[in-house]
């Protein structure tokens, strides 16, 4: 009876190595740089771009890090390889190399007036206005280098609501989103406008991974999943909520 047992015993490390073999790693998680964008990423656990971002790491079965940074460093943290994804990513803000899956979103900058004056309706239509945008947004040179125009900037959109309000700039500029946002909380809703049907300029919006072996992995992943999304209608109805 003794050494019955005691050959259970020494059995026991042997099985334990064995078990150790048979089940997976903890992979490391997903590291993911953003910024802070109204509405879109309100913080490193709440916004819209956040809890699709969790969702589709969830569903490729990945473990993902968010980590909140000022808008231009989070571009220098990516390039350093201290990233392994930026998301939001545009074309415009991207300034290393990358490996972008497909756009989950478009990115739609509009010119905002005061009801009584104008619609803006095209980048030349802004010719020698003030101009006021946030700093921190990607725009396109174009719609930051109209002849005549002066350019006024701010940290957020709200303050440029209230510039544009008190007659202190012409037009405001912003994603279409994130400004509507803001003016809805202003409740100056009926004192803007702008024409929906012509954005100035139009971005697609992706998952920007690393040019690695890695980053092609994850970005094969993420792909699959944001398709899926895609063709079953998950990711129109969770671009239209926020939490």
């Amino acid at each position: 009876m003794i050494n019955s047992v005691q050959k259970c015993f020494r059995s026991v490390p042997v099985i334990m190595l064995a078990l150790s073999l048979s089940l997976p790693l903890q992979a490391e998680p997903v590291r993911m740089g953003t910024f802070t964008i109204p509405l879109m990423v309100e913080s490193a656990n709440q916004g819209m771009f956040i809890h699709l971002a969790e969702t589709v790491a969830a569903e490729a079965g990945e473990r993902l890090e968010v980590n909140l940074f000022p808008t231009r460093r989070v571009r220098e943290v990516f390039a350093e390889q201290n990233l392994d994804v930026i998301f939001p990513a545009i074309d415009l803000s991207m300034n290393s190399p990358y490996l972008a899956t497909t756009a989950v979103y478009s990115k739609r900058v509009f010119a905002f007036t005061r009801a009584l004056e104008p619609k803006i309706r095209d980048v030349e239509d802004m010719a020698g206005k003030r101009i006021g945008y946030t700093s921190g947004f990607s725009y396109s040179s174009d719609v930051l280098s109209v002849p005549g125009a002066t350019y006024h900037s701010t940290l957020t959109d709200p303050q440029n609501i209230k510039k544009l309000l008190a007659g202190r700039i012409d037009v405001f500029i912003s994603d279409e989103q994130s400004a509507l946002r803001a003016i809805h909380e202003l409740q100056a809703s009926h004192l803007l406008h702008y024409d929906a049907e012509k954005p100035l300029s139009s971005h697609p919006v992706f998952f920007a991974f690393q040019p690695t072996e890695r980053g092609a992995e994850l970005r094969q992943r993420f792909d699959h999943v944001l398709q899926r999304m895609a063709s079953d209608g998950r990711l129109a109805q969770l671009l239209s909520q926020t939490r």
